[in-house]
């Protein structure tokens, strides 16, 4: 979570600039949220579903916490004071996030659940992909096939080139610059 607010144990997955993954650019935060929803008190992830959803927000959008649960043991937990600046649910389990001006880069397996081998994709046996995302709108630009996914947190942009390291052990170079 990116704000100034922390409470402790509140539960922060409907706040805004919340998520497994946060790229802070200079004027919005993009989140990638595995658990958007919950039962009771319980992140909810439905693999092969909806997939992960991926959003942006104003950096001044801070989480609010409603005060008749501040001092109590468990609470609704932090919301929104604003709406997302764009949302989108991403087909792809989301390891890796970039921002490049006005790209924001998403990799990751295919969000599939194969009935004959449920963790194909988990395992990275189903290959990876690189969604390109425009930064200001969401809107879904292009997508990119990759042998295998990014580990985790393994992708970067730089000199106009998007880098990847995948989980068989290859060093990925994708772009249309070379400095």
């Amino acid at each position: 979570m990116y704000g100034n607010l922390w409470p402790g144990y509140y539960i922060a997955n409907v706040a805004p600039k919340t998520g497994q993954l946060l790229v802070v650019g200079p004027d919005r935060t993009y989140a990638v949220q595995a658990y958007p929803q919950r039962v009771a008190f319980s992140p909810m992830f439905t693999p092969g579903r909806k997939g992960y959803l991926l959003v942006a927000d104003e950096n001044e959008n801070d989480a609010i916490l409603h005060e008749k649960n501040w001092g109590r043991d468990k609470g609704m937990g932090l919301s929104r004071q604003c709406a997302p600046v764009w949302s989108d649910w991403v087909t792809i389990r989301i390891r890796a996030m970039a921002l490049a001006g006005d790209h924001l880069f998403v990799s990751g397996p295919p969000d599939i659940v194969d009935k004959k081998d449920p963790m194909a994709s988990f395992e990275g046996r189903m290959g990876g992909l690189v969604r390109v995302n425009d930064a200001n709108t969401g809107k879904n630009t292009r997508q990119y096939k990759l042998s295998a996914p990014p580990v985790f947190d393994g992708m970067i942009a730089a000199g106009g080139n998007l880098l990847l390291s995948t989980t068989d052990g290859r060093f990925v170079c994708m772009g249309g610059r070379t400095e």
